[in-house]
Parts: structure tokens; sequence; C-alpha cells
């Protein structure tokens, strides 16, 4: 038999040296120097390995003093899944926790979203409870912050924008998270953020009638719950706000070795600009954090939806001109050339024509960018300038115009767009239709398919 040394094991530092944070979920129950409830599963893990309900159960790949979380495989299915077991403990001296933890999964099973980890199906066995959930081959947000450190600001706003879209989800639904952290934000490996772990969530009705003790990770609590104000949608966006700002610099925006400390930092101090420690982060970004960390409740945003919405600005202003393309015409028939910001795209129409449309990048008057469609309808002859003119006049989509085109005058269907302001969606939209007219119009003033 081994012997056990009472020698302290050597810790491995991290591969980026990020700011500690202490991510335990806890329910305070009137005062916050209280800490997070002892483990009271076995001594032994008399799980792993073995048959339980039916699901073979493989190992521990979350834990924490609520409950476990096993890899495993559904037995009948043969489907990999991840069970979510109760801590005994937890029920032996709160019997409410066993409800709270059904309703878990009853909440989450009919929230339906693709950013939302699944929930399959809940039972007993052993005198365990447990929830059978979506398993996530990936990581979670904290694991991905302690191996690469910070993220870049364009893809910390797509995922943070794919999470409160999420809890746009659970909002609409009447219903608080209240444990947002990068802990319960499950990543995969094609990047997509998967909202995990709603063991706290409260109903908005619950909530207003009152007698819900506070809960959550004081690292990530807005001011007013500490103040024994009920928590709302707009304290899960103060989470996001502290989530977000974690994700681009790897540090915290108020940390501290007491809780009662933390607590004082998230009531008096101001926001700070996250841009003394991450120089990349744009000056949109500041501002989002700004109105997420509000101490006010009434001064952040009003809504996730809202949220979301500048998140998309961001994202959008900073997408170079070639990924936004390619995403555009994913999966489209067509040929792609060009780059440097110019482009052209021929596209496959009926009869078997062929028609180019151009996506080029230009500067404005302020050096801001501007992204143009347009394809060439055919040549700028004046026999044609009346009839272009009056066809110009019903167009609700696009419009004519001349341009010189290698040197040539040309008629050409266009449309611009502020970066900032379009998604993929509506380019590939734009550039499907207007290869679609331009032939149209090529057909009526010039013989052949030559452009």
């Amino acid at each position: 038999m081994k012997t056990l040394s009472k020698q302290r094991p050597r810790q491995t530092p991290p591969a980026y040296p990020i700011d500690p944070v202490d991510e335990t979920t806890v329910a305070y129950l009137g005062h916050f120097d209280s800490g997070p409830v002892s483990d009271g599963f076995p001594d032994s893990d008399d799980l792993t390995g073995t048959d339980f309900a039916i699901y073979r159960l493989g190992d521990v790949i979350g834990c924490g003093s609520m409950s476990r979380v096993y890899r495993a495989r559904h037995a009948t299915l043969e489907r990999p899944c991840a069970l979510k077991v109760l801590n005994p403990g937890l029920v032996e001296r709160s019997p409410q926790m066993l409800e709270q933890f059904w309703a878990e999964a009853r909440v989450v099973a009919n929230l339906v979203h693709p950013n939302i980890v699944t929930v399959h199906n809940l039972g007993r066995d052993r005198g365990y409870h447990f929830i059978e959930m979506e398993y996530v081959e990936g990581r979670s947000l904290r694991d991905h912050l302690i191996k690469d450190g910070p993220i870049d600001p364009l893809r910390a706003s797509t995922i943070l924008h794919q999470v409160v879209d999420a809890l746009g989800k659970a909002h609409e639904s009447g219903l608080v998270h209240r444990d947002v952290k990068p802990t319960n934000v499950l990543l995969t490996d094609h990047g997509q953020a998967k909202l995990a772990d709603f063991g706290l969530v409260r109903h908005l009705r619950e909530l207003e009638v009152g007698g819900v003790s506070v809960g959550g990770t004081p690292t990530f609590m807005a001011p007013e719950l500490f103040a024994g104000v009920a928590a709302s949608p707009r304290s899960d966006l103060y989470a996001v706000g502290v989530m977000f700002y974690y994700l681009l610099s790897a540090r915290l925006p108020y940390a501290s070795d007491t809780v009662s400390r933390l607590v004082r930092m998230h009531f008096e101090h101001p926001v700070p600009d996250i841009r003394k420690v991450a120089e990349t982060v744009p000056e949109p970004i500041q501002k989002i954090l700004e109105r997420c960390l509000a101490k006010r409740v009434s001064e952040r945003y009003e809504s996730a939806d809202e949220l979301a919405e500048d998140l998309l600005v961001v994202i959008n202003s900073l997408r170079d001109a070639d990924s936004l393309l390619h995403e555009a015409l994913e999966g489209l028939d067509c040929f792609l050339q060009g780059g440097n910001e110019r482009y052209r795209v021929f596209f496959r129409l009926p009869n078997n024509r062929v028609q180019e449309v151009y996506f080029d990048v230009s500067r404005g008057r302020r050096d801001e960018r501007v992204l143009s469609v347009f394809s060439v309808c055919g040549p700028a002859d004046p026999r044609h300038f009346e009839y272009v003119l009056r066809l110009n006049s019903q167009l609700t989509y696009g419009g004519l115009s001349i341009r010189v085109v290698n040197g040539q005058p040309m008629f050409v269907m266009t449309r611009s767009y502020d970066p900032a302001h379009v998604s993929p969606n509506e380019i590939r939209a734009a550039m499907l239709e207007i290869a679609k007219r331009s032939d149209w119009l090529e057909q009526q003033i010039s013989p052949g398919d030559v452009f």
C-alpha cells in the first residue's frame, strides 16, 4: 500500500500568467464571508468506470461543491454524453436542492439554442440523482485562457456574441442564469461557444417575489446583488462584462484576496480602461465594457439583444474583407479570384450564362472603409442612357451608375455598405441579387454573355 506524502505537491505553473480567480459558485444566506459547501461525495469515487442507470461512466471532467460531471456513453443509443451528478451531501442537508436540480434540467431542456448545452434526460440510480447533457468536445473558456492567454478582440467579441445570444434566449423565457463566467462557457473544437451550468437559474417571477438567497461567483457578481437586490437580466449582463474584460486581457477588472474588499471594489471603483492592459482593444469595446459594468442597473444595457447588436457592430468593423467574403460565399456555386481587398466572383446562372460580380473595399472621405458589391451590365453607350435612367428609378435593390472598368465606361449595378453594419448573409444576398439583375440588363442592352 502506498503512503501518501503530507508534503504539498508541486503545481505546474499555467502556460500564461492570468489573474487568479476563485470561480467557486456559492449560495449565501445573509453574509458574504461564508465559503462553498463542503464536498458530500464519498471519499473514493464509486462511479467512474461503472454501469450507471443506462450509461457507462468514464472519468470526471468537471466538479464543484454542487455536482460532478462525468464523461459517459448512452448504452442504448451508443452516443457520448455528459452526466451531471448531484452532490448527495447537499441533498441530505438541504432537500430543496434536489427540487432545484430537477428544475434546472426541466428549464434547460426547454431552452433549445445552438449556444446552450442541451439537456436530454434526468434520473436516479444507486442513491445518486443525475442529468444527462450533450457532451461538448472541447474545453472551457477558463481552460483556454490558462493555456493560450488573452483572446484577440475579434474572436473574443464573436465568442461573447454567442454567449449573449444564448442569454437572450434564456431571458426571453423569463430566466436569469446568475452564474455567467468562463468556467461555465464551453468552447467546441470548431470555436462555437456553449453556455452551460444552469444550476443557479431562477425565474424572474420567483426573484421578484423574494426569498431567493444571493448566489453566484463573487468575482462576476453585480454590485447590487451584494446589497440584497434580486438578480435580473442586467446582473447577468454585468457578469458578461467582467468575462469580456477577462477574455481580452487575462486580467480581472476587480480582484482582491478577500470577498469584503472585492465587494467594495464592485461598488466603488470606476470601470477600468482595458486599453491600459490590452493595447489592441478598440475604443468601441471599451464603451461596451463601460455599459456592462455600470454601477447603476439603469445605466447598463436594457437587454441581451441590445448588447448583441453593439457586439455585432464591433465584429463587423474588425473582420477583414477576405474572411467576410469567404463566409458570405460558403456553399455557393461560384469561382473566386483576387485579393488585397478587391475580388471577382463568377456566378453560374440559368441557360449556361455566367456573371462576374466585384467585391472591393475603398476609403471614404475620413478614411473610413466602404464595401462595394457591383457587376458590369454593359458598355455605357449613350443610346441606352434614357432607358437605364428610367430603369434606375424603378429599382428597389441596388442602383445603376457609370463606372470606368478596365479603362472603359460601363453601366454597373452596385450597392455599398458600412463594414461595421453589414453581415456575411447581407453580402451573400447582395451578390446573388446583383448577379441576376445585372445579367438580365446585359441581355437587354448588349448581345452575347460578355460580362
